[in-house]
């Protein structure tokens, strides 16, 4: 078994500001799937550091909110920039990333992660709500079809034939180190 996949770093992209649950249930659920694969988990609702300021989900979350009611901009600007800056960190260091697109949840920074990812051509592995079918034209247009999933079982599929090396990578963006 090749085992492509173990000791690579993958980050998680997706809403976190505009979903019900902060973007939390969906990551659970693939980073159980990715760790029993070996992978290490960039996880932007459980950040590797134990600094505060860094976090944006659950009660940082509704400070934030807060911040932005009591028009509080500068402090809320001083805030996300770093958050941002963490974050954005996180898609540099990784090997692969995840990024899970609703097209009916507003998001702004899972777009701009996604962009860095396809500029570091890293493999991006997109799944979308609704599929292909429901899949915003510009899409297609700046990365490779085949990476986008209908759902997470279809990525998982992938991964599991891309770490037994029973399906071709685009090597292109897929980098495997013995």
């Amino acid at each position: 078994m090749a085992n492509h996949l173990n000791n690579m770093r993958c980050y998680l992209a997706g809403p976190i500001d505009y979903a019900d649950d902060d973007g939390i249930g969906w990551r659970n659920d693939i980073s159980d799937f990715l760790e029993n694969l070996g992978v290490y988990i960039f996880n932007p609702c459980k950040k590797p550091v134990a600094d505060a300021i860094y976090k944006e989900v659950e009660e940082e979350k509704t400070k934030m909110l807060g911040l932005k009611k009591s028009h509080r901009y500068l402090e809320l600007s001083q805030r996300m920039k770093e958050i941002v800056h963490f974050d954005l960190r996180m898609v540099d260091v990784s090997d692969f990333v995840i990024v899970y697109v609703n097209p009916d949840i507003p998001t702004f920074g899972t777009i701009h992660e996604l962009i860095n990812s396809l500029n570091q051509r890293k493999p991006t592995l997109v799944v979308l709500e609704g599929g292909k079918a429901n899949c915003p034209n510009w899409l297609f247009g700046i990365m490779n079809f085949n990476f986008i999933f209908e759902d997470f079982n279809d990525l998982k599929e992938y991964l599991i034939q891309i770490n037994k090396g029973h399906v071709d990578a685009d090597l292109s963006r897929w980098v495997f180190f013995e």
